[in-house]
């Protein structure tokens, strides 16, 4: 039976979003539902890189310290900083989030003895920097559970509370986990660390483009992200806010002409000769959504899409069950749900060989559950192939069933 009637918007909403996919180089064989790990950068916004590339490659010396991409990369800041909630002083332009959060780990001089508070489903990358500054520095990690899911976003704050103790100096968060797609209450985990007097530092990779944001009222010390997922800018883009106390206060990681004191974050920029068209294409990429209408049109339908993904897996997959609150508050466009008995990392290879179905399978709490990343290049009939063909697997492959011991 077709579920065609079952989709929540109208034949112009249908055709509004499929015409706005064609603004995207995305195969149209290719159902893409991994845009948590690496999003597809709009043909605008790779268009101008484009552009400006070509503009720099004809004559490199000039156009470099020329008066078009300098200005640029400020108008991309400032764009930035206005869709996150802050100014542009306070936004530092970085490669990425990993790159962003060692400015604060490595940067700042940690005592002895200090102890890092940081959950069990951080990013690797996050994980590895604090293990080393912990090594380098005589730091103490103290890592607690998450739960999976909780019943509410106080869950959250009550388990970091109880880890807290007399040593406790720094708590390290994720606004939105890349384990299951949970968004936290990143203002009251704030409130938490500060009452404690603690250093918060947020690992936002994942909320920026996909949850509302405003740095200025969260109040936190430092927040770094990555603009190549959610916001869909060239990759290579990410970027880090900080408190204006923290600055000139944190050493840079690269030194280089940021050796003088500045009252900007941009001290703290990628540093030395290197390609800037992909950060002079950011404002480009924040225009594609805004002139869209990220709050109006992009939200709302994403959050739609979010939520018949989770009612098609409880109500046609035998044995899923959600990983993810089913409320906006504490979910977006991620998607996270396990099946009992199956294998979802064979699941995901198959949906790639057998149907072009892009997919991941994450972990957490000895658990294994799809995390599905739902943006507004995809739709409904993308969710509809998913569930039909996950389905079809779990019927036809033997080697996908978990055998019993």
């Amino acid at each position: 039976m077709s579920t065609t009637s079952m989709h929540p918007i109208s034949t112009e909403e249908k055709a509004f979003w499929t015409d706005i996919r064609k603004q995207f180089y995305l195969h149209d064989h290719v159902t893409y539902l991994q845009g948590g790990s690496v999003g597809p950068s709009a043909k605008p916004a790779i268009e101008k890189t484009i552009e400006l590339l070509r503009k720099l490659e004809s004559d490199p010396l000039q156009m470099e310290e020329s008066d078009v991409l300098g200005p640029l990369v400020e108008e991309s800041r400032e764009k930035l900083a206005a869709f996150v909630g802050t100014t542009a002083d306070r936004i530092a332009l970085v490669l990425n989030t990993t790159m962003g959060m060692n400015i604060p780990g490595q940067g700042l001089i940690w005592e002895r003895g200090t102890e890092v508070l940081l959950s069990d489903q951080e990013y690797p990358a996050v994980r590895n920097l604090w293990e080393w500054v912990a090594e380098r520095d005589g730091l103490t990690l103290n890592y607690i559970s998450l739960p999976v899911p909780p019943d509410s976003p106080q869950d959250i704050v009550d388990a970091y509370a109880a880890g807290i103790n007399e040593k406790t100096s720094i708590l390290v968060f994720s606004h939105v986990y890349f384990t299951t797609g949970l968004v936290t209450p990143i203002k009251e985990l704030t409130r938490l660390a500060h009452d404690h007097d603690c250093v918060a530092i947020i690992d936002g990779a994942h909320a920026v483009g996909m949850t509302p944001l405003n740095l200025s009222d969260v109040g936190c010390d430092f927040y770094t992200s990555s603009c190549h997922k959610w916001l869909l800018a060239p990759k290579g883009v990410g970027f880090l806010y900080m408190d204006a106390k923290y600055q000139n206060k944190v050493r840079p990681v690269i030194i280089g002409h940021n050796m003088h004191e500045s009252e900007s974050a941009s001290r703290y920029d990628v540093n030395g000769t290197r390609d800037v068209t992909h950060h002079a294409s950011l404002g480009t990429a924040i225009d594609f959504q805004s002139d869209i209408g990220w709050e109006e049109k992009i939200r709302p339908y994403c959050l739609g899409m979010a939520k018949y993904l989770k009612i098609q897996a409880l109500e046609r997959i035998r044995g899923s069950k959600l990983t993810i609150p089913m409320d906006i508050e504490s979910s977006a466009f991620i998607v996270s749900f396990s099946i009992d008995g199956i294998n979802l990392g064979k699941v995901c290879r198959y949906l790639w060989d057998d149907y072009k179905i892009e997919a991941t399978a994450n972990g957490a709490n000895g658990m294994q559950f799809f995390r599905m990343s739902i943006h507004f290049y995809a739709s409904y009939e993308d969710i509809d192939r998913f569930i039909k063909a996950v389905n079809e697997i779990i019927a036809k492959y033997d080697d996908v069933h978990i055998k019993e011991a």
